[in-house]
This record gives structure tokens, sequence and C-alpha cells, in this order.
């Protein structure tokens, strides 16, 4: 478990004489076990339960709660008393062993039948230990003795599960709706548990039946917008929480559901009527209203996504991510100048990426020099971060059209720093792209004599050779160094392929350009395969291939050059 807690073990077994002071009651703990149901005088405990009782308590306060534990549960089966077993039931159900809370909440359930809590803890038990038909038979004592109402106070306990125990506790509490008909909440587990099986019909009949039986169960309304939106009923969806929201317009929930469905709907304006109407009902929520205007920002709602987070930095609500999601919003909309003043407002852990992104939105304007003085700036304030910086730079010169400065700025830090394996794997890059293969092969080259078995290196050189000259049995040599040291690489699967197929070996580069492509379907690597199954024949697989790449890329220019040079058509 992630956070312990402090038992106030003297006040709660009463022991006599005990001197030690409770733990501070504000530190973030969990709450710790309540004692407002045990008698105000000591049970009559032998000698050495009570010595026992005592070593725990002295654990407990030096927060070994696994001492604590041991000795509560010896204590618990040699004198049965129900104190202690609620106390180590509690302990171990906290401590999260699953096994102890079970056998000690069966012991304590032997002597009350028909305690809530043990019954409680001993489904959560079951739930945690995967004992699905256990947690069930509890359940039904559990309901035929305490009513509907011990569902709700049992869920509420269940929060700290995780994913799987909720699941489980789904799972149990759907299988109980034939002996419990008329129990909203097991129908409305039954839905859940149908729509996690992926029954979305079946969930949608027994979301009905929970609110025919209980018309105002919040999630039960809600999880049926979800069910009709995901059987493609999405009008009805709407339709649906517009009246929900109409009927219960304080209900932030279901607004907030309202709103997500409308922005994943695309019905934009509607969204931002209800994102102004939520931020007018709850004006004092200030968390609210920052995560309302993160929604509608990410929704492409960018007026009221501005104008809301305006409205937060002009009361000082935290400036540093204001500023930041501001200068997003204002880039989203092309207007620079405004996103580069919000950006180098951003102060605190964020400031160094935002001030990144206004130098690269400088340099996208043309202001290079504005840009590079930025940065430079960074990398005096912060020189452990130089190389990146640097390659930082580079990229952006260069992905904007300024290619001799990009490799004017890595000539000068190479000047000081000539063994940078990055610096130098850069500027290889860069001379690949300008055609420049001697500067390529140098910078490679040198990379490898300070790490022969750096395979980037080692890859990059020989697709280089086997793209761009003749000297494929070299190619080939440095491609298989590389491949033996990151066999699963598509980048090198792709090259072998490449390199294979530019030696005549058709069926030897399919196979390894199949490989590559299964791993990482990018435009490049579909190029290649489909060049090499077309000229081996098999033209409408390559169409197949070429086609799905141009489905979500349709510019492509590894697929368009290769499909224009082999004269392919889809």
């Amino acid at each position: 478990m992630t956070r312990l807690f402090t038992l106030p073990l003297c006040g709660l077994l009463l022991l006599q004489g005990c001197t030690s002071q409770p733990a501070d009651s504000s530190s973030a703990t969990p709450e710790p076990v309540k004692t407002d149901k045990l008698p105000l005088a000591a049970p009559d405990y032998d000698s050495e339960s009570l010595a026992d009782l005592l070593v725990a308590e002295v654990a407990a306060q030096r927060q070994a709660y696994g001492v604590t534990l041991g000795y509560y549960t010896d204590v618990a089966k040699n004198t049965g008393d129900i104190k202690v077993l609620s106390q180590a039931s509690q302990l171990a159900h906290y401590l999260e062993d699953h096994h102890q809370t079970l056998l000690l909440s069966q012991q304590w359930l032997e002597q009350e039948p028909e305690s809530e809590e043990a019954l409680q803890l001993a489904i959560l038990s079951e739930i945690r230990l995967g004992n699905t038909e256990a947690t069930t038979r509890y359940l039904d004592t559990l309901l035929g003795t305490h009513g509907e109402q011990a569902l709700g106070r049992l869920v509420a306990r269940a929060r700290g599960l995780d994913a799987e125990g909720n699941l489980q506790l789904v799972q149990a509490l759907a299988q109980l709706t034939d002996h419990y008909p008329e129990q909203a909440p097991l129908w409305y587990a039954r839905a859940l548990w149908q729509e996690h099986e992926g029954r979305l019909e079946a969930a949608l009949v027994a979301d009905e039946e929970a609110l025919k039986r209980m018309p105002r169960h919040e999630d039960a309304l809600l999880l049926k917008a979800q069910l009709l939106y995901k059987l493609g009923e999405t009008r009805k969806a709407l339709r649906h929480l517009k009246k929900l929201v109409r009927k219960y317009p304080d209900a932030r929930r279901t607004r907030l559901a309202y709103v997500r469905m409308l922005l994943a709907s695309g019905e934009i304006k509607q969204a931002e009527k209800q994102l102004t109407i939520m931020a007018e009902r709850n004006p004092d929520d200030l968390d609210l209203k920052f995560s309302l205007a993160l929604l509608a920002l990410e929704a492409g709602a960018t007026d009221t996504a501005r104008e809301q987070l305006q409205q937060l930095l002009k009361i000082n609500y935290r400036p540093d991510d204001v500023h930041l999601y501001l200068a997003q919003g204002e880039e989203q909309h092309d207007n620079l100048d405004a996103a580069i003043d919000h950006y180098l407002k951003v102060g605190g852990p964020q400031s160094i990426r935002a001030r990144v992104q206004a130098a690269r939105l400088m340099i996208r304007q043309g202001n290079i020099e504005q840009g590079h003085a930025l940065l430079s700036n960074l990398k005096n304030l912060h020189p452990e971060m130089a190389t990146s910086l640097t390659l930082s730079e580079a990229e952006m010169l260069n992905s904007n059209g300024h290619g001799s400065e990009a490799l004017a700025l890595l000539n000068t830090a190479l000047e000081t720093d000539p063994d940078n394996a990055d610096l130098r794997y850069s500027r290889a890059m860069l001379a690949e792209k300008s055609g420049d293969l001697p500067q390529l092969e140098r910078d490679l080259r040198h990379i490898l004599s300070l790490n022969p078995d750096d395979s980037s290196a080692l890859n990059a050189l020989g697709y280089t050779l086997a793209g761009r000259t003749s000297r494929l049995d070299e190619a080939y040599q440095y491609i298989s160094r590389a491949l033996a040291l990151n066999p699963d690489d598509p980048a090198i699967l792709d090259s072998m392929g490449w390199v294979l197929y530019r030696q005549g070996k058709l069926k030897e580069a399919r196979n390894y350009l199949r490989r590559a492509y299964e791993k990482f379907p990018d435009p490049e690597v579909a190029a290649h395969y489909g060049e090499v199954l077309w000229v081996m024949g098999a033209q409408n697989q390559a169409r197949e291939i070429w086609r799905d790449v141009l489905n979500t890329n349709p510019d492509a220019p590894h697929v368009r050059e290769t499909m224009e040079r082999l004269g392919a058509r889809l």
C-alpha cells in the first residue's frame, strides 16, 4: 500500500496504564479505524494476551504494522474477543493482507453472523482473491440481513479497490439480480457487467430495469447516455442528457457528461454554451473553471477557453499554467505573436519547455536571431542542457528551410565538443539531406571510432550506402552488425530488407520488410515493402499496402515517388 495509517491503540483497547500519545491527526494518512462502539472497560485478558497486546501497541507506535497484526491475530485466535477480531481484521485490510483479512473476518462472523462490517471485509477480501462465487454468497447474506442500503455502504468502502477489484465486485453483484429482482443497484451492476462483456443491448435493458426501480439513480442515468452513444444512437443520447440537464440543472456530473458528448459529436457551439452555464453556476470553483477551460481548448472551443482562462489570469490563479494553455490556444489559431508573449510569461518547472516553444515560433516567423538569443540564454542558465538545446535549435532551423544556418550551428558546437555523438549524428543527417555524403560518412565513422557498437550510426551508414552508392556489400556488413545488436528494431529490419533488395535477393528482402512493416507501418517502410512486392509480381498486395498508408497520410512522399517511378496506379 502507498500510505500507512496510525492506530490509536491505547484508546482502542483501553489497556490500563498506557501513556503513549496518538499520532498527529493532521498527517496525510487514511482514516484510522473507528472505535466508537468499543466498551469503556478493558476486557479480562490473561497475562500472555495482555503482554501481546502491549507489544502490538508499541509496534504500531513505531509503525511496524506487520508486527502489530501478528500479535493481534494471535490474541484474536486465542481469545475470540470480537473487539480484537474487529481491530485485527481492519488492520489486515488496511495492510492489504487479503488472506489474513478473510480468515479474521470469517472468525468474526462465527461469533456475529450478521455483522455488516465483518461481511463487508469478507466480501472485499474474496473480491481481491478472485473468489467470485464466495463473494456472491457473502453479498447474498449482506442483502438479506441489512437490505439495499448496505449495497451503497459496501460500494463506498470498495472505492479503494483497483480496476480489477471493482470489476470483480460488479460481476458478483450482477449475479444477484435473480435473487433480488427489485434491487436497482444490482440491475445497475448487471448493466455495467454486460457493457464490459460487450453486450450493449443487454446492458441497456438492465440499465432500464435499474431506472424503473430508482428513476433518479444518477449513475444509471449517465450510463444510459453512454450506452446509447456506443450503440450509434447519438441523437437519442444527446436528447437524454439534454432532458437530464433541464431537469437537474445543478447536477455537475450530468452537465459535464453532456458537454463531453457534445464535443465528441462536433457540436462545439452547444458545448460552449453548456461550459459557460456550468462556469456561471459554480463561480467560486476555480479548479472546475480551469478544468472546463482545458476541456474546451482540447475540443477546439478556443474562444470559450480563452475567455475563461483570461478570467482566471486576472485573479492570479495558477498563472504559469494559465499562460501555458493560453499560449497553446493562440498557437492553434496561428496568433504567433500572442502565443510567444504567453510562452515567455510562463515560470516554474515548465518555463524551459515554454521558452523552447517560443523560440520555435520565432524561427517559424523568420526571427532567427531572436530565437537564437533566447536559446543561447537558456544554455547559459542551464549548461547541462546545452547539447539538447543545440539539437532542438538545429531541428527548428532545418524544418523551417534554414538548413545552412542549422549546419553552421552544429559546426560551431562541434568545435568545442568534437566527440559529441549526438551533435555528430545530427550533422550527418543534415549532410544526407543536402547530398553531402562524404560529410555524412566522416561523422558516422567518427562516432563508430568512439563506439563501434553504436547501432544507430551503423544502420544510418549502411542504409545510406545501400541507397546512395553501389557499395552494397559494405552496406550489408554495417546493417548486419546493427541488426545483431538490435534484432527487432523495425528501422534496421527495413534497412536489411532494402540492401537485400538492392542485391537482388527478393525473397529475403520481402521477409525482412514484412517484419519491419508489421512492427512500424510508416510511409518509408511501406514504400520499400510495396516496391519489393510489386517487382515480385504481387502487385495487388503492393497496392493494398500503399492504399492503407495513403488513406491516413495522403501526401506520403516516399510512397508517391515509388509509385511514380514504378508506373503504379491504385
